[in-house]
């Protein structure tokens, strides 16, 4: 028993041991003052509402994609037969 501790000894010294925890103590002391200060900045920041409205017409407005895709508008109408015209004539 005596031999077994002596190696053990040996191999992991016990200074070695206490520095360590020092170590480990010092490092959960930083993250506590982290996690503190990190939780003290979150409470300020404000999370906004970035949905918008619901716009029930959409899909009918001039610029709207679906409404060039539907040509739902007189712009986009008149845009698709001019286009489509102009495809012909070439």
């Amino acid at each position: 028993m005596a031999g077994n501790s002596m190696g053990l000894g040996v191999i992991f010294p016990s200074p070695y041991v206490i520095e360590i925890s020092k170590l480990r103590q010092q490092l959960d002391e930083a993250h506590l003052a982290w996690a503190i200060e990190w939780k003290r900045q979150q409470q300020a920041f404000v999370i906004e509402n970035i949905r918008f409205a619901h716009d029930p017409h959409w899909n009918a407005r001039v610029f709207s994609l679906q409404a060039a895709r539907d040509g739902k508008t007189w712009v986009w109408k008149a845009t698709r037969i001019i286009l489509t015209c102009s495809g012909l004539s070439v």
